[in-house]
């Protein structure tokens, strides 16, 4: 165990799980992309009376993303693969499209965004989170990974910026039973790493990061800032302490 300081709040653990998008990875490099490539797919394969300006219009609102801003009470930050296939599919059926039909381009779309798109063009770490996590496994920290992403896209991910073996354990909402902010990615974590819960700190940059941890009952709940789309005054409401980015987090 040992201690490790983020900001200027000092913790003993022997764990520290980390978000993946918006936490060490660039977020909006990340999924903007994707979420234009499945628009992309999906008006390649409907036909409806609608432009699809209106259509793309009206799909950026479903996810909460209003021009720059992207709510972070939205689904854009937190919703899983599954989810999105449901918003989609919603989307469609307002512009007449009938419900599976709408399902079933939906979940093409997500499907084939991913085998057309090389996210390693678009993962990017943040500064300073391959030397965090190298610093934490060096004083014996362990360190995991809980993300809305499916489990092997996460490792994969991870695996293309070259830090995938950094982490001791890599889990996604495919799983668990129940996603972020519920409890289940933790206590799965926990257990499989036989680690005191007490001594294991959630690191997240959104809202459901700081619930799940909250919902856990880890020792410490951090939120970082940089990247992020919730702001410090939401983070704060239910986080322990909030940081400007994972750089903050030293080995002391």
């Amino acid at each position: 165990m040992s201690t490790v300081k983020f900001g200027e709040r000092p913790f003993e653990t022997e764990l520290i799980i980390f978000d993946k998008d918006g936490t060490i990875i660039d977020f909006k490099k990340t999924w903007v992309p994707i979420l234009e490539k499945r628009l992309e797919i999906i008006l390649k394969n409907i036909k409806t009376d609608f432009h699809e300006a209106k259509i793309k219009a009206y799909t950026y609102q479903a996810f909460g993303i209003f021009n720059e801003y992207i709510d972070p009470y939205g689904p854009f930050p937190y919703s899983t693969p599954w989810e999105d296939e449901i918003i989609f599919g919603t989307v469609l059926y307002h512009f007449g499209v009938n419900w599976q039909k709408a399902k079933d381009v939906a979940r093409y779309a997500i499907d084939e965004a991913e085998r057309q798109l090389d996210r390693s063009k678009y993962a990017e770490l943040y500064n300073g989170v391959r030397e965090v996590l190298e610093t934490l496994r060096r004083a014996g920290v362990l360190v995991a990974l809980a993300t809305a992403d499916l489990a092997e896209i996460a490792y994969e991910t991870l695996k293309n910026v070259g830090i995938h073996d950094l982490f001791d354990y890599i889990i996604g909402a495919d799983m668990v039973e129940n996603d972020k902010p519920h409890p289940d990615m933790i206590d799965k974590i926990v257990e499989a790493l036989k680690v005191n819960k007490a001594k294991t700190v959630m690191v997240g940059d959104s809202i459901t990061d700081m619930e799940m941890g909250k919902r856990a009952n880890v020792g410490l709940v951090v939120g970082v800032l940089e990247g992020g789309i919730a702001s410090k005054e939401d983070l704060q409401k239910i986080g322990d302490v909030v940081i400007d980015s994972v750089r903050s987090i030293k080995v002391v």
